[in-house]
């Protein structure tokens, strides 16, 4: 959304608090229709600690993890688009009487400063027309868009110091909806679907309406969470946690008080989103109801967390799969990527299809 440049092709490369994905796709254009194809994919684990909460606090850990990351996966482009999230990133749903462009331009500075929690000289402001209106009297919906100048510049040094090229800055979910759109077109268009991006900090939450995104949401509640409470509960070590969240049980943990621990914040989560599934439906004047909720992010690939969505809100519940309809080259690439590791990839997919705006 914070476009810098307009590149033919760049690389989506999602730092997140736990690791560093990136894809580089090749993109056709035939007709009306858009084929993607995989041309690099890569993935680099980063130091504990190194990302907080969403602010990169060892900016040298992140810049060489980055650097690692290219050269293992032998990705030769370095231009790069980028994804943030969190606190610092405010987005607002607002509707606007219908005007012409520049006096839209100007309304829309006055509402950022209206709207925003922050100085408006301190961020980066950018704006989407959602729906135009049905009538020249009728109002426009707009996705306003700011983030924080600081949290910009804390991402865009470690990009500087890995010797990278930073082409754009999206938001999290925006990419996750971009992948959704790409991989799910029917579903995209003709249904309400949440779609939900649980990672090591911070859990996005996006709803799209049949292809209009409606609400947006960020959850402090991710796997960091999760195994700082197993860590305390089970009087076990960060790493002991981990790996039990990750499915290695370790011989001082309790299988039946894991599994316990395990239950009571998979609920935590779960009450956050029943939160903001019935502030969406209780939004407007009619009937509104989310139909499918697709999951991803690494914390979705824990034991039952798709049966506990569906046990609680009795919605279809489905791991999200960034590669549905990407073609790859099964004898190129480790199928891991693909299968079991497929739905951390939805931010670095979604930002790689940017390619293909003109």
């Amino acid at each position: 959304m914070f476009g810098l440049a307009k590149e033919k092709s760049l690389v989506g490369l999602d730092i997140g608090s736990y690791s560093v994905k990136a894809v580089e796709l090749k993109i056709k254009e035939k007709n009306e229709n858009v084929q993607y194809e995989v041309q690099k994919i890569g993935y680099e684990p980063l130091p504990h600690d190194a990302i907080v909460e969403g602010t990169i606090i060892d900016s040298t850990a992140v810049s060489e993890t980055i650097k690692l990351l290219f050269d293992n996966a032998r990705i030769t482009n370095k231009d790069a688009a980028i994804s943030i999230s969190g606190n610092s990133v405010i987005i607002k749903k607002i509707a606007l009487p219908n005007m012409d462009p520049q006096e839209l331009a100007e309304s829309i500075i006055w509402e950022a400063k209206h709207n925003i929690p922050y100085p408006y000289e301190e961020t980066n402001v950018d704006y989407a027309v959602l729906k135009s209106p049905r009538t020249p009297e009728g109002n426009v919906d707009i996705l306003l868009v700011a983030a924080k100048k600081d949290k910009i510049a804390n991402y865009s040094n470690a990009i500087s110091m890995a010797r990278k090229n930073l082409v754009a800055i999206e938001v999290d979910i925006f990419s996750l909806i971009n992948a959704f759109e790409v991989n799910y077109p029917e579903i995209f268009k003709e249904k309400t679907v949440a779609i939900i991006n649980m990672g090591a900090n911070i859990t996005n939450v996006g709803i799209v309406e049949r292809g209009v995104p409606q609400l947006f949401r960020d959850l402090s509640l991710g796997g960091y969470f999760f195994t700082e409470n197993i860590r305390k509960e089970l009087n076990v070590s960060f790493e002991e946690a981990e790996a039990a969240l990750k499915g290695i049980p370790g011989k001082n943990i309790n299988a039946d008080q894991f599994a316990a621990v395990l239950t009571m914040n998979i609920r935590d989560l779960l009450d956050e989103m029943e939160k903001t599934f019935s502030f969406y439906e209780a939004g407007e004047k009619r009937d509104r109801r989310i139909e499918q909720i697709l999951l991803s992010g690494g914390l979705a690939l824990i034991p039952n967390m798709i049966s506990a969505f569906e046990l609680k809100f009795r919605i279809k519940t489905e791991l999200f799969n960034p590669f549905k309809m990407i073609k790859y080259d099964e004898k190129k690439f480790d199928s891991i990527y693909f299968n079991e590791m497929a739905p951390v990839f939805g931010v670095a997919v979604g930002l790689s299809t940017r390619k293909a705006e003109k």
